[in-house]
């Protein structure tokens, strides 16, 4: 099974077709389509050698994965160049100062931002902001222009940028939505240990039935808080070269008991991560699901279809109940709506990992992505950081159900 970080395909920001800049003018370049992405610049800060940017570009100066700067031809060899770039809402002002190497040569000249990383994460509708870029050549005299670009929310994901017959795929950035170190996870830990499913958290400590029994209960949790999926995945604001989809975050998904497939997959990877189970996300073309493994070697993935949370299911519906799933699970254990849908869950996640075994293991198919979210971690992608006020709504179980526990006793 071939998992996958970053696509290899190496392109340019400003794609969308900036005329050549002469005799001293520039051509301000700002991200895809002048859109900035938040969660794109958060997820990828700390990634030290993106599969995305060709470093050996020699038309390129700064940071050669930066999204903003300037395209100007040089009027000399070996000429001073000084671009800043200043937006207070998102950056503090950034600079690149160097030199053009050769004569009638077109440059990106692109600064490393500064970049207000909180004030990104804070951003929950697309909204425009003002960019000045101030450009000197030589001792001409400076030139500025001021554009307009549009912050994207920090729930939209870009997962693929189009070129043409290219396409730059960056789906890692998914994995920053998973965010086993938000504050709300831990409180699902106790409502999911209150369940009685499991009495502790153990992750690969014990056998594979031990790991089946702590998923289960996770999953169990949120079926008893109503999670139910819900098809929202419309941005509101469109693009023609990248490809995007509204992802909410964990807190949005619990206070609401929506989630959409990528929004089930995330908050299910989340957990499962903090319990020291390892998750890694699944996608095919048009839909996510999350995948684990059985065992801290990582050789017996499971996946789970996480549309299927909150589904009422009739035995029409279900499939045979894997082995491996009766056999850890006791009876009296099983939840009236979450034991069933939970099996087909299980059953429906593993039925598609088998069937497109052949499109995970292919390099060039980036149709069919699996992303390890430890791999991630290491490779730099880290979780978008909870900057939300909202307060975690407890669960309020059945008083019946309290009753015939204390019975029980």
């Amino acid at each position: 099974m071939r998992t996958h970080l970053f696509g290899l395909l190496a392109m340019l920001v400003g794609m969308a077709g900036a005329a050549t800049a002469r005799g001293g003018e520039f051509t301000p370049i700002i991200g895809w389509e002048e859109q900035i992405y938040p969660s794109f610049v958060i997820s990828s800060a700390r990634v030290k050698q993106p599969g995305w940017v060709d470093q050996d570009r020699k038309d390129t100066l700064g940071d050669k994965g930066g999204l903003m700067g300037v395209r100007l031809a040089s009027p000399r060899a070996k000429t001073p160049i000084k671009v800043t770039v200043t937006c207070d809402e998102i950056m503090e002002p950034s600079t690149f100062s160097g030199t053009l190497p050769e004569a009638d040569v077109e440059y990106l000249v692109l600064p490393v931002i500064k970049y207000r990383y909180a004030k990104l994460a804070e951003i929950n509708q697309a909204t425009p902001v003002s960019m000045t870029f101030h450009v000197q050549i030589g001792t001409d005299s400076p030139t500025e222009q001021t554009a307009t670009a549009t912050v994207r929310s920090i729930n939209d994901c870009p997962f693929a940028v189009l070129d043409g017959d290219r396409s730059l795929d960056i789906a890692c950035v998914f994995a920053a939505y998973v965010n086993e170190q938000h504050p709300f996870i831990d409180k699902l830990l106790r409502e999911a240990l209150d369940g009685g499913i499991v009495d502790s958290f153990t992750g690969y400590q014990k056998d594979e039935a031990e790991v089946v029994r702590q998923v289960y209960a996770l999953w169990d949790l949120l079926v008893e808080r109503d999670v139910r999926y819900s098809s929202i995945t419309a941005t509101a604001v469109e693009s023609e070269l990248v490809r995007c989809q509204h992802v909410r975050m964990i807190e949005e998904s619990l206070n609401n008991s929506q989630a959409n497939c990528v929004d089930g997959s995330v908050l299910f990877a989340s957990l499962l991560r903090k319990i020291g189970i390892e998750p890694f996300l699944v996608l095919v073309p048009g839909h996510c699901y999350v995948g684990f493994y059985l065992d801290a070697a990582q050789e017996n993935p499971i996946a789970l279809e996480t549309t299927l949370l909150g589904a009422v299911l009739s035995e029409d519906d279900q499939d045979e109940i894997p082995e491996f799933l009766e056999e850890a699970i006791d009876e009296d254990l099983r939840g009236e709506f979450s034991w069933p849908s939970f099996c087909q869950a299980v059953a429906t996640g593993i039925a598609d990992l088998d069937e497109h075994q052949s499109e995970f293991a292919a390099d060039d198919n980036v149709e069919y992505v699996i992303i390890p979210i430890s791999a991630a971690r290491k490779a730099g992608i880290m979780p978008i950081a909870y900057h939300g006020r909202e307060k975690f709504m407890s669960l309020v179980r059945d008083p019946d159900d309290t009753e015939d526990d204390d019975a029980d006793e």
